[in-house]
């Protein structure tokens, strides 16, 4: 009887164990701690001031190309990364702005490895920065990231429509007024899911 127990402790003690170092090998890679990419930027003109990556040919903020750096960083670490929030702060009064991107593991499995933003300042802002005419929509917006990246089916959702100096209705409060929509996106051919 003495034996059984001690071969029921063992056994006990060695699933333990196996349990541990199972979950250690083999889970633990699923995520990670929340990183932060941050930068900030000053432009010269309502235009440049929300410019998170280029205009008119000339990198301004350079977010996208920051940003995805460290997502491909993840990806080749074995990490499904996705940007899962983004917080702007901006000051009209001398053009600058500074932004600050949450990365996670994806919680869909999906490997979202790209973030771009399109928006628009001044009157009309608030219609303009979504609108097909201008080819903001998300559609056209999509069909362009997907030219650009050379793959034709990628995923892609809106992340964050940020306002600034501007009601939800379109209204400009003050100078600049600014709308810009974050968009993210996989590049499931190029890089499938890990």
């Amino acid at each position: 009887m003495k034996d059984r127990g001690v071969k029921i402790l063992v056994y006990t003690a060695t699933a333990a164990l196996v349990g541990t170092v199972v979950y250690a090998l083999f889970f633990r890679k699923k995520g990670f701690k929340p990183v932060y990419v941050s930068g900030e930027f000053q432009g010269k003109t309502c235009d440049e001031f929300h410019a998170f990556e280029n205009t008119g040919g000339r990198t301004i903020g350079g977010m996208n190309t920051k940003v995805r750096a460290e997502l491909m960083k993840l990806y080749n670490q074995g990490y499904n990364p996705e940007v899962t929030e983004v917080e702007v702060e901006m000051d009209a009064s001398n053009y600058k702005t500074k932004w600050k991107v949450k990365i996670e593991q994806s919680k869909d499995g999906k490997a979202w490895l790209g973030i771009t933003s399109r928006g628009s300042a001044g009157g009309g802002a608030y219609y303009r920065a979504t609108a097909k005419e201008t080819g903001q929509d998300p559609e056209t917006v999509k069909r362009k990231v997907e030219g650009y990246v050379g793959e034709s089916n990628i995923d892609f959702k809106q992340l964050r429509d940020y306002l600034y100096n501007m009601d939800s209705k379109g209204k400009a409060l003050g100078k600049c007024p600014v709308r810009q929509v974050f968009y993210v996106y996989t590049l499931p051919k190029k890089y499938p899911p890990k």
